[in-house]
């Protein structure tokens, strides 16, 4: 019973000891958690608010998404049809007049409105509705991947590669994404915002299961991709793989090659009133891709050029006329638009500017259209269209939404990289991080611990002996403390980084390899440790009562045993406390050394490298580690105390 009653009691004891730092560990954990947000929540924000991280879209003209039993036929008022992009429709179903149908290019008068996402004639189409073209070549053979036959086709002519295809009277949708990271020559895994289905690697097709492994939206390639390969998903039925021989990958194989056609579709109207006085109108998707290739507007069936000219004459801060290519357009004075009658006149294809124009300024004339404001998508004309005219998009490209998510957790949790790292994010890199290499290579993260420590446990001695070596000589002889104390102190003003390549310079000339040797984290943690060790083991030898000294003088003591019976006892506690700082000391100093002289058995250049690649939560885990070996430092310090001083149990 009392046995009992023993070990419980010293369970409780040492319950109680460690009770407050397991509190304080669990509150550290805790706290990680809003700081990783509070840092990390502003970058996803700006990440959000950067365009250049944003999925692009490219809307054209919507073609009829089935097959009608007879393409050549007409359309009565009253007949049902069906467009492809069914999402941008149903978003514009409640304002039919912000859409046109067109036809070989041209607006169509009939007018139509929408019933449960179908679009109702209330005028006659006359046939044909659809007009078939030339069958794709395929299935190809060439730039497969194992299983992926039936996917490759081409076109016969390349041009026709931006026409709508059909497979089984179905409108086939087209849909690839970019992967958020590029293709370095190294990194297999990738991540796609959107889609499920096979990859294209450069102009290769992989397939789940042969070339990649998915899991939701982080694919893992069987093989690293070249360098700077593009990376892209299917999101939709189909991708053109390479525009310029008119190659297209499906989704979904098949044994029989898809159709290309032309016939009804239906376009967006840019809004604006078309008044013959009106020159600005704004389109519908936004924000805009300024330099975009693939937009083409048009007024009823002619497509406006919004090609820059450039003036004939050199500006030169004195001319005020300029000759363009052209008889009409927008005139830019860098960037801003110029007013006729207001800021210039006209004559023909000579502007003549009130005031001429700053020199090397950059002078354009847009013949039909100017994209004024491509946040808000406003297009100025040049002409302003006359009532009955109808101005439309064939097809333009717009910022759809941020690729990272639609809120700014969504980007956070998407972020490469982190600031700070979740903690169970830190947690599940632990196991494969510490097992990356084998025990036998250099580069396994337990090797690299204990070369540091070794490194630090000899700073630390070295330190500790000169520390010690100095605390002796400045109590026994007063003028050297007041002649080397003060540079003592100025040692430790000077940067370590600044002080670490002269040392590796001297140890290269007297033949010291700095890459592969302890003697740099030595030599750098013992001129950090040794002067806590100095400055407490001085006070703990000078704090010996003066009544003890008083003593020993009655007895006749030498001042060998003066110093071993009084001053060493007195100085212990003084000089552990010392060491202890001085072990934390000498473990930053080994870490730097290591950084500098580029180590690669240390903790140090190890952290460097994660830093490099970007692998924020193995910086940490290596972070942990060394503060793990500090605290392992100060508890072996503190074990040696109680071997040598067993008198001192606080």
């Amino acid at each position: 019973m009392a046995l009992g009653a023993a070990d419980a009691g010293g369970a409780r004891a040492r319950l109680g000891r460690a009770l407050p730092v397991l509190t304080v560990l669990a509150l550290g954990v805790a706290l990680m958690y809003p700081v990783a947000l509070w840092l990390g929540l502003p970058l996803a924000r700006k990440r959000m608010e950067n365009l250049a991280n944003w999925l692009v879209t490219t809307t054209a003209a919507h073609p009829l998404a089935a097959v009608p039993d007879d393409p050549a036929a007409g359309a009565a008022p009253g007949a049902r049809l069906t467009f492809g992009g069914a999402a941008e429709l149903e978003a514009a179903a409640g304002a039919p007049e912000r859409l046109v149908l067109v036809k070989d290019g041209a607006p169509l008068a009939a007018p139509f409105g929408f019933d449960g996402g179908e679009l109702v004639l209330e005028g006659a189409v006359a046939g044909p509705l659809l007009t078939w073209g030339a069958e794709l070549a395929g299935p190809l053979d060439e730039g497969l991947a194992p299983g992926a036959a039936g996917h490759l086709f081409r076109f016969a002519d390349p041009a026709e590669a931006g026409r709508p295809l059909y497979l089984g009277g179905r409108l086939l949708e087209a849909g690839v994404v970019d992967a958020a990271e590029r293709a370095d020559g190294v990194t297999v895994a990738f991540t796609f915002p959107l889609g499920e289905g096979p990859v294209l690697v450069g102009e290769r097709l992989v397939l789940e299961g042969a070339g990649f492994e998915a899991d939701g939206q982080r694919v893992t390639l069987a093989a690293p991709p070249p360098f700077n390969a593009p990376v892209r998903r299917l999101t939709a039925d189909y991708a053109v793989v390479d525009a310029a021989s008119g190659t297209v990958a499906l989704a979904q194989p098949s044994p029989v090659p898809p159709r290309a056609a032309s016939g009804l579709a239906l376009a967006e109207l840019l809004v604006g009133a078309v008044d013959g006085v009106n020159r600005t109108f704004e389109l519908q998707h936004v924000p805009l891709v300024e330099n975009d290739p693939a937009r083409r507007l048009m007024l009823d069936d002619r497509e406006l050029s919004s090609a820059a000219e450039r003036p004939r004459e050199r500006v030169d801060g004195a001319t005020r006329t300029f000759t363009f290519a052209g008889a009409r357009g927008v005139v830019t004075v860098d960037g801003r638009e110029a007013v006729e009658g207001v800021d210039y006149e006209r004559d023909g294809a000579q502007v003549t500017f009130a005031r001429p124009p700053t020199r090397n300024a950059q002078l354009r004339q847009y013949p039909d259209y100017l994209v004024s404001d491509p946040a808000a998508g406003v297009v100025t004309l040049a002409v302003a269209p006359q009532p009955g005219q109808r101005l439309w998009a064939a097809s333009y490209t717009y910022y759809d939404r941020p690729a990272c998510g639609a809120t700014a957790l969504d980007c956070f949790l998407s972020m490469p990289q982190h600031p700070m790292p979740f903690p169970h994010w830190i947690a599940q890199r632990l196991g494969p991080f510490l097992t990356a290499y084998p025990l036998a290579d250099a580069r396994n993260v337990v090797r690299a611990t204990l070369y540091t420590a070794g490194g630090t446990l000899l700073a630390l001695a070295v330190g500790a002996l000169l520390g010690v070596l100095l605390a002796v000589v400045f109590v026994a002889v007063r003028p050297a403390e007041r002649a080397l104390l003060p540079w003592v102190i100025a040692s430790q003003t000077v940067p370590i980084i600044a002080l670490v390549p002269v040392l590796l310079l001297l140890l290269g000339n007297v033949g010291v390899t700095v890459q592969a040797s302890l003697v740099p984290a030595t030599l750098i943690g013992a001129y950090i440790a040794f002067f806590p060790v100095t400055v407490g083991t001085v006070t703990g030898l000078r704090s010996v009562d003066p009544l003890a000294l008083d003593l020993m003088k009655s007895y006749a003591a030498s001042p060998v045993e003066v110093f071993w019976k009084v001053r060493f006892p007195a100085a212990v506690p003084f000089f552990f406390t010392s060491l202890k700082l001085g072990a934390a000391a000498a473990l930053v100093g080994a870490l730097v050394a290591e950084t500098e002289s580029n180590n690669r058995f240390g903790l140090g250049y190890a952290i460097v490298g994660q830093v490099q690649a970007g692998n924020v939560a193995d910086v940490w885990i290596l972070l942990l580690i060394s503060a793990a070996l500090g605290i392992g430092l100060v508890a072996l310090v503190g074990l040696a105390q109680r071997l040598i001083a067993p008198w001192e149990r606080r």
